[in-house]
């Protein structure tokens, strides 16, 4: 009979440090997931922002083109 509990007692604490094993790696994991698309997203705003303002500064430079066509052909 003690043999059986000793058994079951070693065989629960196998189980609950595997366990924990398994959940802790995931957690890690998760917060490495994370971190990963912070800085990823990080780098796409600053990827977006650069390229709306270069959309801004052409679309300013054809406007003003236009502008100054439109202002020659009225003169």
């Amino acid at each position: 009979m003690a043999n059986k509990v000793a058994f079951a007692l070693v065989f629960s604490l196998m189980v609950v440090v595997s366990i924990r094993s398994a959940v802790g790696s995931t957690e890690e994991t998760f917060n490495q997931g994370m971190h990963n698309f912070q800085k990823t997203a990080g780098a796409a705003a600053e990827h977006v922002s650069h390229a709306a303002s270069d959309a801004a500064e052409k679309a300013k430079d054809t406007s003003k083109s236009w502008t100054d066509w439109v202002k020659d052909k009225f003169d």
